[in-house]
């Protein structure tokens, strides 16, 4: 299967996520294949000036509950990341993995986060993902912030 179409799939699937128009795989992206490499897990960094953000992170609902997501965080790299998450699966694997719960990751990462949640609104409206911006919106008190230094 080729990654971008398994990708765009879990994008589908999950709400929380961004829309799978925005799916794609670069340097910043980490996958985890099974043992014929097809993809079961997909973890995307972004730079927020003071350190990096997990903005996307997905297993395949198949492969859940197998310590996936703690060999995908390990695979995020060290030094400062942080996550938003509502996930409470995902917040446990976090807390196992040495994250903190905080209450915001400082005022540059935060001005980065708002403008590219700004730009990803914008997004969703013009290409008529409502339903996914909806959800997002009525969930968005729910998401918890996870840093690690």
């Amino acid at each position: 299967m080729d990654y971008i179409v398994w990708l765009k799939k879990m994008f589908r699937q999950e709400l929380d996520l961004r829309p799978p128009s925005l799916a794609k795989i670069n340097d910043n992206s980490i996958i985890i294949q099974d043992i014929n490499d097809h993809p079961i897990a997909y973890a995307t960094r972004s730079n927020r000036w003071t350190g990096f953000e997990i903005n996307s992170f997905v297993v395949d609902p198949a492969h859940r509950g197998r310590g996936i997501s703690h060999k995908l965080l390990k695979e995020c790299g060290s030094g400062r990341i942080f996550v938003y998450t509502r996930d409470i699966r995902l917040q446990s694997a976090l807390e196992k993995a040495g994250f903190k719960r905080r209450s915001t990751p400082g005022f540059l990462a935060l001005l980065n986060i708002f403008i590219s949640r700004l730009v990803m609104v914008f997004w969703m409206v013009f290409s008529l993902e409502f339903r996914r911006l909806l959800h997002q919106l009525k969930h968005l008190q729910k998401y918890k912030l996870y840093t690690r230094e």
